[in-house]
């Protein structure tokens, strides 16, 4: 027995273990990319950079994307490497906002495209939706699928009545909620989410989930109406009992909470695969394409029944259908209603529409509320525009009148009273869509650039290329960062990148900019923040001064030159955002995106005054999931008269 425990053999065979242990290890500690700064350190743990992520997390309550944003000023660099999964290779970071418009707006195709990220978090739920393509006619044709939604006509003519609808719904459900809780406030988050839900649901499929007007509902009849007690402290929130959910909310909730946790896990794949197998998720599955199946083809009932006639738009379903009914014909093959392809892209519409639009309502709700001079203004200038319409409407009737009655005596005067009933209406939805305000856009512009509800763009390389002197390799991963310098931070390390370091596309986007500004001292270009305010809210800094009559021909410029006065113009290329990513692969839904937040913005501010919270139920913690969203969206309002 001894013999063989000291034998050589033995030796030899330990030894051996001993070294392919170690060697394996080696193997998997992160490899960096040569040249891109990084933490040394990081290079010797498995785990590379995820353990002080997680440190920083709970010290500071802070999120992923925040850490991964930090590491810019931790390395003194615009361009980093982080080691943020297992056994693969690093990720490159930017927090330089030239060089990412640079790649995202004329280098995408060419040296970089799709991401992994976005392919590994979505494919196990829209295997055929165009936002895992690459850039190819797979990609294009995918796009083109629901392209007429994005139109202006479908904006106006469906989508906006529908968001407006819904948004009184929710204006109603907190009207309810508010008398409840009798001084405190009340959790708005889910709130948001289902009206959310509820609008995009109507747009897409033209039908109702009606989750809002159920709750509303609920909460007013009596048994439940004296169900809750008043909390004791002042700074203590309402908690108000709330209805089962419908069969469609709930599997819509059970696919979403699936892109989450696919989208913030280190193996995506390997893990939407496992929630695949769970029976929850199979029948949510189930029903979600059994729903489709049956909204296309009711859509197919109303809209091919007369051929060539597609009059009755009503919903994104049935431009799928009028698209391709027209295309088939056009191609002389049979429609194909109900392909992978369209029945993705029209699920895709309805997720798109709906997580990060929500996320980006919440965060508002909390931006106005804790500005209460941005409320104020804004409700003024609502009000002055309401107060003009009504006296062109006023004076067309009297021009009218006096056509055909020439003893017409009507006055062309608001008295107070109806100066007052005029503020106190809620704009109508076509209302809301043609109005020219200037300090609207700009709250709203504000909103998507404080929320920072997708905290990066990402891109794959391509090819072997490289960002600001730095080789990246082809199959790396790119994270454009959108939540720091640059956008709500000083960015101070741009001062530090040299001219050459740059692609030639973008020292040549940067000479035309030169030359356009010195041809017209007015001409649109991209500017930069101010360091001092960057991460402030504030509208007005989407907003210049001109004169009126500035566009006027020069002869009428000089005889008006003593009337004319200095108006707000918004411009939307005051400074760098990325909320939407750009270029071909830009966001989809971004009129829509607008439009909601546009609505939803007028009608609350001229229904309510949204007050500060508590200390304890404000602030701007927040937690990473698929968006950035606020740990804390409580409402304490003031009904408007």
């Amino acid at each position: 027995m001894l013999s063989i425990l000291y034998s050589p053999i033995t030796y030899g065979t330990i030894s051996f273990a001993l070294a392919l242990c170690y060697a394996l290890y080696r193997a998997a500690l992160p490899k960096p990319l040569p040249g891109i700064p990084h933490h040394k350190t990081s290079t010797t743990r498995l785990l590379g950079d995820i353990p002080p992520m997680i440190e920083f997390t709970k010290k500071n309550n802070g999120t992923f994307t925040e850490w991964m944003t930090k590491q810019s000023a931790e390395l003194n660099s615009p361009v980093y490497q982080l080691f943020l999964k297992p056994f693969c290779r690093p990720a490159v970071f930017v927090t330089d906002p030239r060089e990412a418009q640079d790649v995202l707006l004329r280098r995408t195709g060419k040296d970089f495209d799709r991401s992994n990220f976005f392919k590994n978090a979505f494919v196990g739920t829209m295997p055929n939706h165009h936002i895992i393509q690459s850039t190819n006619q797979k990609f294009r044709a995918g796009r083109r699928i629901l392209q007429d939604t994005m139109a202006s006509g479908f904006l106006n003519n469906v989508a906006a009545p529908c968001l407006h609808k819904h948004t009184l719904y929710l204006m109603e459900l907190w009207r309810v909620k508010n008398q409840a809780g009798a001084g405190h406030a009340f959790l708005a988050a889910e709130d948001i989410s289902h009206m959310a839900l509820d609008s995009i649901w109507d747009v897409a499929f033209g039908s109702e989930l009606n989750t809002v007007p159920e709750e509303t509902s609920f909460l007013k009849t009596t048994h439940h109406a004296n169900s809750h007690t008043i909390p004791l402290q002042d700074d203590d929130p309402i908690t108000l009992p709330k209805p089962p959910y419908n069969v469609n909310v709930r599997s819509m909730l059970i696919i979403t909470d699936g892109l989450d946790m696919a989208a913030t896990s280190p193996f995506p794949r390997q893990s939407h695969w496992l929630l695949r197998q769970t029976p929850r998720y199979r029948r949510a599955r189930a029903y979600k394409t059994r729903l489709i199946q049956e909204r296309i083809a009711d859509a197919k009932r109303r809209l091919v029944a007369v051929v060539g006639e597609f009059t009755g738009i009503t919903c994104a379903t049935d431009h799928l259908v009028r698209r391709e009914t027209l295309a088939a014909a056009k191609e002389n093959r049979p429609p194909a209603y109900d392909s992978p392809e369209a029945k993705d892209e029209l699920f895709g519409f309805l997720i798109g529409g709906h997580d990060t639009t929500a996320t980006t309502m919440m965060w508002a709700v909390k931006f106005l509320a804790d500005h209460p001079r941005v409320q104020t203004k804004l409700r003024d200038k609502l009000r002055r525009r309401q107060q003009q319409q009504q006296q062109q409407q006023q004076q067309q009737q009297q021009q009218q009148q006096q056509q055909h009655f020439s003893s017409s005596s009507s006055s062309s005067c608001d008295s107070p009273n109806q100066a007052a009933a005029a503020a106190a209406v809620v704009p109508t939805a076509d209302a809301i869509t043609s109005a020219q305000i200037p300090y609207l856009d700009a709250v709203v512009e504000e909103i998507f650039r404080c929320a920072g509800t997708a905290a990066s763009a990402v891109r794959q390389a391509t090819r072997d290329t490289q960002l600001l002197g730095y080789a990246i390799p082809k199959g790396t991963d790119v994270y454009f960062m959108s939540n720091g310098p640059g956008y709500v931070l000083p960015n101070t390390l741009n001062e530090t990148i040299a001219e050459e370091q740059r692609s030639p596309s973008s020292r040549e986007a940067k000479e035309n900019m030169v030359a356009a500004a010195a041809a017209a001292p007015g001409a649109t270009r991209v500017r930069q923040w101010d360091a001092e305010d960057i991460g402030v809210f504030k509208p007005e800094r989407w907003l210049r001064r001109r004169r009126r009559g500035e566009r006027k021909e020069e002869k009428e410029k000089e005889e008006e030159e003593e009337e004319e006065e200095e108006e707000d113009v918004f411009d939307v290329h005051s400074g760098p955002v990325l909320q939407f990513g750009g270029g071909l692969r830009g966001c989809f839904g971004k009129r829509l995106a607008y439009l909601e937040m546009r609505v939803l913005v007028v009608v609350m501010v001229c229904m309510y005054e949204l007050l500060p919270v508590p200390e304890k139920l404000g602030g701007y913690e927040a937690f990473d999931s698929l968006t950035h969203k606020p740990k804390n969206c409580y409402l304490l309002l003031r009904e408007l008269g």
